[in-house]
């Protein structure tokens, strides 16, 4: 069979020394007027004149592949006749293989408008009830948007974060998060409000799915998750992408070994430091307790004191910097672990939507700020003493307590306890 090697490039000599290459060659190129070691390259217009093309095979050693395949079609060279010479891998791929469509029709937009939304990890919510409204209105994709909260002749606002966290937290939460969903297919973030004109005029299935007509709307809608979970829909459909979890599973494989993953999340904050801070020194304290030949502790910091080390007196304790700055890794991280443990922050929300993961998450009750207040935990459905309605399995534990040493002592040993008497 002959071949034809499109492309005079590096690529194409590594082909001609592959196992790939029969040497019954016609070399070519778009515009021709190229050769390969003396041999004239046909052009585009040349080969459209060549009989019997459809018994011919085609290896592009270009990267204009998406190019090229377009313009063999239209000369009669299918797409299954063509194949793409990797020179990173060495290895000779299908075009066919190389292929995906994304059916518009089939995709939910979901609007995360930053008028009315913060750009924390109340997105996680917002992610969840997206997913559950493709499913129930049975499309393949969701696209995300995030809407500013500008204007072409109106200043946005941002409310809590100056202008560079805010940047700063769309980039590393925001988007993150979205792409910890198997669903999710790309996310737009246009420059203003005024875009919204163009995605209306595209007439796609939306969610919030009145938003268009109403876009003053939380992305968290506390209610409405309690109903699914009442109705036992499942919650729990976060999935960092497959790359996060080799990552993870290589360092739990170089540095972990079968021992048992625990890991410590601390809150440093300055936001509500007094009320909602990790009490650090006990959580350390703990980790130090642990019999290191059964447990591997692994301290996560605050992803604002992620450079700092450790006092002196905990050297000996093991960090993950990459789980605090990288979303995907910190989820795979939590979904691979044996227990996860923490306060009540915004980092460890998504614990709940991981499916099978195990947490202690510590909660306590105090007027004195709106995070922790009696108000708060009325609007979200929160039932003091008990767990979450939202949490996946009964191995997520919401203590409603501060984070003492005996407390985290305590609720540790009653959790693995549960866990071993659930595997008997």
């Amino acid at each position: 069979m002959t071949t034809i090697v499109y492309g005079i490039t590096a690529s194409t000599e590594m082909f001609i020394r592959s196992e790939y290459n029969t040497d019954n060659n016609i070399f070519a190129c778009t515009n021709g007027g190229e050769s390969y070691k003396g041999t004239p390259a046909k052009s585009l217009e040349e080969l459209s004149k060549l009989e019997k093309k459809q018994t011919l095979q085609v290896v592009i050693c270009s990267e204009f592949v998406f190019d090229i395949l377009q313009s063999l079609n239209k000369i009669g060279i299918t797409t299954n006749q063509c194949s793409f010479f990797n020179h990173m891998s060495g290895k000779l791929i299908p075009c066919i293989q190389m292929q995906f469509a994304i059916d518009t029709k089939s995709t939910l937009y979901a609007f995360y408008d930053l008028s009315y939304n913060l750009p924390c990890f109340d997105v996680t919510t917002f992610i969840v009830l997206a997913e559950i409204e493709r499913k129930k209105q049975n499309k393949k994709n969701i696209q995300f948007v995030i809407i500013p909260s500008h204007s072409d002749d109106t200043p946005g606002l941002n409310v809590y974060h100056d202008n560079v966290d805010a940047k700063w937290r769309i980039e590393k939460v925001i988007k993150p998060m979205f792409n910890c969903l198997a669903s999710c297919i790309g996310i737009d973030q246009p420059i203003s409000q005024s875009s919204l004109v163009y995605y209306k005029s595209l007439n796609p299935s939306i969610y919030p799915n009145n938003y268009f007509q109403n876009p003053r709307q939380a992305a968290g809608d506390f209610k409405l998750l309690k109903s699914y979970a009442e109705q036992n829909i499942k919650l729990s459909n976060l999935a960092p992408p497959q790359q996060a979890y080799t990552i993870v599973n290589d360092f739990i494989r170089h540095n972990v070994g079968k021992k048992k993953l625990i890991t410590i999340t601390l809150r440093e904050y300055w936001a509500n430091s007094e009320h909602r801070n990790s009490n650090t020194t006990a959580w350390l304290d703990f980790a130090l307790s642990l019999d290191l030949n059964e447990y591997f502790p692994l301290i996560i910091r605050d992803t604002y004191k992620v450079s700092e080390p450790l006092e002196e007196k905990y050297q000996s304790l093991t960090t993950y910097p990459l789980a605090a700055v990288d979303l995907s890794i910190r989820l795979a991280l939590y979904h691979e672990a044996y227990i996860n443990m923490g306060v009540d922050s915004g980092p460890l929300y998504p614990i709940s939507y991981l499916e099978g993961a195990r947490s202690i998450i510590f909660r306590w009750c105090s007027n004195d700020i709106p995070n922790l207040s009696d108000r708060t935990n009325s609007m979200h459905g929160f039932e003091v003493g008990k767990n979450h309605y939202f949490n996946d399995n009964e191995f997520q534990i919401n203590a409603w307590m501060d984070d003492s040493f005996e407390n985290i002592q305590t609720q540790f040993s009653l959790l693995e306890n549960k866990i071993n008497k659930a595997a008997i």
